[in-house]
């Protein structure tokens, strides 16, 4: 390699100068070895195509400067005069190493700049730290001097000053790569060697003839031949820099540095009281270094302020936009609402929170990285729906707000939502896949009729703020989940709801562990004997203040608090308590309990059934578990495992609620099933719609087809239940037969509908006879 040839003959060449005669020979050798380090730069600099190409002409420049001072000291010394202190060759020494020093700072790569200008007034501080010391413990001998004498010495001190900031750029270059290659260790050894040269040369000046010894001359020499690798040498692949550690961010080192540069100062004032060196003589050195040291250190401070502002400019920029999407963020949202709401004045303000639907399958099948790309879509459609002044903006998640501010009655809410909802569910592919999405939307708003029914609910209640806007939107889309609606529209009522919900869930396990919660049993005739062959077990609380509180009201908060297995536990207990106690009492009853997704996710469920079973002596067959579809169908393999592993004991399964959820018909052959309950919202009007009657109709023949018991829910009336008796339905359930009831009134409850309700083979001569 070139780069191994140049080293080779330029140590060669050193070593032929040290032992060579003073005059001609060595002055030949020197200009070799100094014009093939030119010419190394010259040839660099036309081969280079990267961003460096600059730096490299610096050097070349930098280093010709200095080959013209060595040259005029050639011939000065050749003149056989004596050098002074202060010469012509120094202005070019000075002008190369200035060139130079601009060349190192100015060093680049593909990603630019190796050095920022933090780095570069750090390393000026510690050259002019070092400059001082060097003026005072090198340059200078201490002894007394006039003015004149001493000022004279200042090109010493400055060619040590700047080998200082060269070496600490080359330490700064290693910080930054954290890495040594061969250009970089050429670099550390040429300013290595440029500083021993200068101080050998410039030790007590004054007093011995500078530029003289063969020695330094050998040691500028070498540095010229390691200036030359750093030219010829080829790097294969860029070195990879390190990460910064930032202007905001000093390492212990860096701060030591940079403490003991600044400290400097008041050491040499110090030392040069102690030797007696009269302040006229150094005063103006003390006084000039320490404006310099100002001036970098303020030069670092801007730069630190700056950096500063544009990092805050930065986060404030963060804080306002979400990350994935570009979007507004919850901050910038809440600012506008507040400002549409503190200037709308007639005005009406809107908050849509838009939620998709089944979006978490996105991630799970594609990955985040596909998910946040489908955000960014869905953020475009929708800013594509609304107006340019209405604002679109991300909660998190899968979760977009749109704000807006609309004169009275330019706007319908539901229309607006009903555009997003149709902007979220257009084609979408990922991954040549049609996802199909959808979006269920919540709607807050501040118009008058909204304010009316704020006063009319709660007149002392404070103004509504952008935080509140977008609260009450997400309590409207909770409600539209809940009540499996696409759109749904805040009401004061709602928080009222949601507060007695957090306040009775707080109240729940003192509920529980002072026996406020209650079973209540509802009868379940059964049509082919005309008799009562089942209760349902119903929880209910009583509470102290509220009176009796129906399950809507607390449960579903108590199964995602993890409540739910000990109210299970509580209602198994007593609906087998009370089936033994009638049993005994001559009364052959089954008893059916309610079960939810938490409990059929248990995995200690059917040993705990089988010990309440055993404890009451209650045989298995005597108790039924209900499930909804949708519970069955949230994790449908161990919901059929659990329901299975029941179904072994010998207890029996029913469907609750039958219609309303979303099973298929192979789900349902799949599960142990032994009754269908076809849903109250299709019984209670079977009688007036048709479709509603048709529904019915077809799950008793479903029923019968698959060979299980199929019941009907919310029996109201005499002609709903001889509806049901025509279509062959085998048992009812209602308010017509009988309310659910505390267990002391059960038996009699029980004992009078026996009495009462026919027979199937009854009921049919009773309607020939008519």
């Amino acid at each position: 390699m070139l780069w191994t040839r140049f080293l080779g003959l330029g140590a060669i060449a050193v070593v032929a100068y040290s032992i060579a005669p003073r005059g001609l020979p060595q002055n030949a050798i020197y200009a070799i070895v100094l014009s093939a380090t030119v010419a190394a730069f010259v040839y660099r600099y036309v081969r280079e195509p990267g961003a460096d190409k600059r730096t490299w002409k610096y050097l070349a420049v930098g280093v010709g400067s200095w080959g013209v001072g060595d040259a005029l000291i050639a011939v000065t010394k050749v003149d056989g005069a004596r050098m002074p202190t202060l010469s012509a060759a120094d202005a070019f020494y000075l002008l190369g190493y200035a060139i130079i020093a601009v060349g190192f700072a100015r060093a680049a790569d593909e990603n630019g700049l190796v050095f920022g200008l933090e780095e570069l007034y750090e390393c000026l501080i510690v050259a002019v730290g070092f400059g001082l010391v060097t003026w005072v413990f090198v340059v200078s001998d201490g002894s007394a001097r006039s003015l004149s004498e001493a000022a004279s010495l200042w090109p010493a001190t400055a060619y040590l000053t700047v080998d200082a900031f060269l070496l600490t750029l080359v330490v700064s270059l290693y910080l930054v790569t954290r890495s040594v290659t061969v250009p970089f260790l050429a670099a550390a050894a040429g300013v290595v060697l440029l500083v021993a040269a200068d101080c050998a040369s410039y030790a007590a000046a004054i007093d011995i003839e500078i530029y003289r010894s063969t020695f330094p001359n050998a040691m500028w020499l070498a540095a010229y031949v390691c200036f030359g690798v750093i030219a010829l040498h080829d790097e294969q692949k860029s070195v990879r820099r390190a990460a910064r550690p930032g202007p905001l961010r000093f390492g212990k080192g860096r701060f030591s540095t940079l403490s003991v540069a600044v400290a400097v100062t008041p050491v040499v004032m110090t030392v040069q009281l102690a030797r007696g060196v009269p302040v006229a003589q150094w005063g103006w050195v003390i006084v000039g270094s320490s404006a310099l040291v100002i001036v970098l250190v303020g030069c670092r401070m801007a730069r630190f302020v700056r950096t500063l502002r544009l990092q805050a400019a930065i986060l404030e920029d963060v804080a306002r936009t979400d990350a994935v999407t570009g979007l507004a963020s919850r901050r910038l949202l809440r600012e506008r609402l507040d400002s549409m709401l503190a200037t709308r004045g007639d005005s009406d303000v809107f908050t849509l929170v838009v939620d998709i639907d089944r979006f978490a399958q996105i991630n799970e099948t594609f990955g985040y990285s596909v998910g946040d790309s489908v955000l960014r879509e869905i953020g475009h459609r929708l800013v594509a729906s609304v107006r340019s002044d209405d604002l679109v903006g991300r909660l998190g998640g899968d979760q977009f707000v749109v704000a807006m501010c609309r004169r009275p009655g330019l706007i319908d809410a539901n229309e607006t939502a009903a555009q997003l909802q149709f902007a979220v569910s257009r084609k979408m592919f990922v991954h040549d896949i049609n996802v199909a999405l959808d979006a269920t939307v919540g709607i807050a708003a501040i118009d008058e009729s909204s304010a009316r029914a704020r006063r009319e609910v709660c007149p002392s209640a404070m103004p509504v703020d952008g935080n509140a806007m977008m609260q009450q939107a997400h309590v409207a889309l909770t409600a539209a989940k809940a009540g499996q609606t696409r759109v749904g529209r805040y009401e004061p009522d709602m928080d009222r709801d949601r507060h007695d919900q957090m306040r009775l869930l707080g109240e729940l396990d003192t509920a529980i562990r002072d026996h406020q919660l209650r079973v209540f049993f509802q009868p379940c005739l059964d049509l082919e004997s005309g008799s009562v062959d089942r209760v349902e077990a119903l929880l209910r609380w009583l509470h102290p203040r509220e009176g009796l509180i129906g399950p809507s009201m607390f449960l579903p908060d108590a199964e995602r608090t993890g409540m739910l297995p000990a109210i299970t536990a509580l209602v198994l207990d007593e609906a087998l308590a009370q089936c033994s106690t009638m049993r005994r009492d001559g009364i052959d009853l089954s008893v059916s309990v309610n079960l939810s997704v938490r409990n059929l996710l248990d995995d200690t469920l059917t040993e705990q059934v089988s010990a309440a079973l055993a404890k009451y002596a209650v045989p298995a067959h005597a108790l039924e578990f209900e499930v909804t579809e949708t519970t069955a169908m949230t994790d449908p393999v161990r919901s059929v495992n659990a329901l299975t592993s029941l179904r072994r004991l010998g207890v029996t399964i029913a469907i609750d609620d039958y219609g309303t959820g979303y099973s298929s018909l192979a789900y349902l052959q799949t599960l142990p099933v032994q009754t269908l309950k076809i849903d109250r919202s299709f019984v209670s009007k079977m009688n007036s719609d048709e479709t509603d009657a048709s529904i019915v109709r077809s799950t008793i023949d479903l029923a019968r087809s698959l060979g299980v018991r199929v019941m009907a829910e919310g029996v109201e009336d005499a002609g709903t239940l001889d509806a049901l008796r025509e279509l062959g339905c085998d048992g009812v359930q209602g308010y017509y037969l009988g309310r659910p009831m505390p267990a002391e009134f059960l038996a009699e409850a029980v004992a009078k509908l026996d009495s009462e309700m026919p027979t199937r083979f009854e009921w049919e001569l009773a309607r020939q006879h008519i």
